[in-house]
């Protein structure tokens, strides 16, 4: 029961940071660019991602400018080589994009959306919860032993986007500094009721 109560009690501080980080700190939003003529860029993207002979959904998806060459089984050596070149200097000289990429309507409930992000700060929460609960450590290493793991997550998930998708530093940073601060709040609260107390035995 307490184990429960103490996953549950994380998610739901867990949840508010993260609302908070996104809907009112602002410093997500800042970094984020936008085009001069966002008419003229819809009236451009629009036609162009709608073939459903080769994307799902309508054209929606990740879409990445220039693309992969993709040669016919009977291009020549050349005419590969040729493919590949013309893809590495277009790919270097930009621009260069990687987006995803919504061309028409869709219905978005915020409603669904907030009780799958809650859903999803529940699971995290039970699966740190499930690893500290076999530690041995005082309330202040379990917030840093739960903290250590948004530090993990924020690594293993902003920085390759970083290293191979040239996301911008900043908002490289400010990622993996929202999920290192999301898991100290979220320590601080699971660490309360999950953990092995440190025994102290005197020695004979």
């Amino acid at each position: 029961m307490k184990f429960a109560l103490g996953v549950l009690l994380t998610a739901v501080a867990v949840f508010a940071w993260e609302a908070l980080s996104w809907t009112t700190l602002g410093w997500h939003e800042s970094g984020y660019r936008q085009f001069r003529d966002e008419a003229h860029m819809a009236e451009l993207l629009a036609p162009a991602l709608t073939n459903p002979q080769t994307q799902a959904s309508g054209g929606a998806g990740i879409y990445v400018m220039p693309s992969m060459p993709k040669p016919t089984k009977h291009a020549t050596v050349e005419e590969v080589r040729k493919a590949w070149a013309d893809h590495e200097e277009a790919y270097h000289n930009g621009p260069w994009v990687y987006a995803i990429v919504r061309p028409g309507k869709r219905e978005i409930s915020m409603a669904n959306n907030l009780i799958l992000s809650f859903l999803r700060s529940l699971v995290c929460a039970g699966i740190i919860a499930s690893l500290l609960a076999h530690a041995m450590l005082p309330y202040g290493a379990r917030i840093l032993f739960v903290a250590a793991a948004g530090l993990f997550a924020g690594l293993a998930c902003d920085l390759p986007m970083w290293i191979w998708f040239e996301n911008p530093g900043r908002d490289t940073v400010v990622n993996i500094a929202d999920h290192f601060i999301t898991w100290v709040i979220g320590g601080a609260v699971l660490g309360l009721f999950v953990g092995k107390d440190v025994v102290l035995t005197k020695g004979v």
